[in-house]
C-alpha cells in the first residue's frame, strides 16, 4: 500500500517540477520579448565569450589527456611496442632504465623487474 502512495508522491513531485521549469522558461521567453534591443546587443558577445572558453578549455584537455597517456606508456624501439606502465616513472628510474639498456638489457626486463609494468 505504501509503494501505491509513493508512486503518486513522485507523480505530483514530478508535476510541480514541471510546472516550475514551464513558469520560468516561459518568464524568460517574455524577458527576451521585453528587452529585445539589449538581447541584440549583447548575444554576439556572449556567442563569442562562450567559443572562445570553450576553444581554450577543449586545447587545454586535449593536451592534458596527451600528457597523461605519453607518462602512462613507454616504448620499446627494438619491440616496436608500447608498455603499458602502472604509475609514472620518477627520473631515478628513467636513468636506471637507460643504464640498464646501455648495458644490453631488454627493456620488457626491466620494467618487469622494477614492477611498474600494469
Amino acid at each position: 500500500m505504501s509503494e501505491v502512495i509513493n508512486f503518486f508522491g513522485n507523480e505530483e513531485k514530478k508535476e510541480n517540477l514541471k510546472e516550475k521549469l514551464n513558469s520560468k522558461i516561459q518568464n524568460g521567453v517574455d524577458w527576451v520579448c521585453d528587452n529585445m534591443e539589449l538581447v541584440v546587443t549583447v548575444a554576439p558577445i556572449v556567442v563569442g565569450g562562450i567559443a572562445t572558453v570553450t576553444k581554450f578549455a577543449g586545447k587545454r584537455i586535449n593536451l592534458h589527456k596527451e600528457e597523461s597517456l605519453k607518462n602512462l606508456y613507454c616504448y620499446d624501439r627494438s619491440l616496436g611496442h608500447y608498455w603499458r606502465l602502472r604509475r609514472e616513472l620518477s627520473n631515478r628510474e628513467w636513468l636506471e632504465i637507460d643504464n640498464r639498456k646501455k648495458n644490453g638489457e631488454r627493456l620488457a626486463d626491466i620494467l618487469a623487474e622494477l614492477k611498474v609494468l600494469k
